[in-house]
């Protein structure tokens, strides 16, 4: 077993990533309603090709339209999609003091067993079309920015392209 007594952080740090990180400024201005901030979410569920160590491939991504708050969960599988985002709507009033009002999701069977428990919460529930992803478009867009920052975090630690 390798020795990693001596490892520090500044070692492992991503120069590019960093660098990247600098460009970016968060905002100053305060959120003009606070209130309605988390008014919207959209979600999606997505795969990631290659099976990670810990055997959770697919990700419930769910992400605020007017601040882009995102909450990522791994899964198992996508039955799971149902208890992770009871959990993340749970977290969101437990921290917010507040449930959205509506949540946008790409018409998945799975998700529509979610209904009850929306309509309990207060929580309007609207499907996309299926394949149409100009509908639910901030969380396609997330999946697709979080999956190019995995392949280049991929090819700057040199794992072979075959993951």
């Amino acid at each position: 077993m390798p020795d990693f007594s001596n490892i520090r952080p500044k070692h492992i740090a991503c120069k590019s990533y960093n660098a990247a990180k600098l460009l970016r400024q968060p905002s100053s201005k305060a959120i003009t309603d606070p209130f309605n901030a988390l008014r919207r979410i959209e979600g999606d569920v997505f795969i990631i090709r290659f099976i990670p160590l810990n055997n959770k491939p697919y990700r419930l991504i769910l992400v605020n339209r007017k601040t882009r708050f995102k909450i990522i969960r791994l899964l198992k599988s996508k039955d799971k999609v149902i208890t992770e985002a009871k959990a993340a709507i749970k977290e969101i009033n437990n921290t917010f003091k507040q449930y959205s009002v509506y949540l946008y999701y790409d018409g998945g069977k799975k998700i529509s067993r979610l209904r009850p428990y929306l309509r309990e919460k207060g929580i309007v529930f609207s499907e996309s079309s299926p394949y149409a992803h100009n509908q639910n478009s901030l969380a396609e867009r997330t999946i697709q920015v979080v999956l190019k920052r995995l392949r280049a975090i991929m090819v700057a630690s040199r794992l072979p392209s075959s993951l």
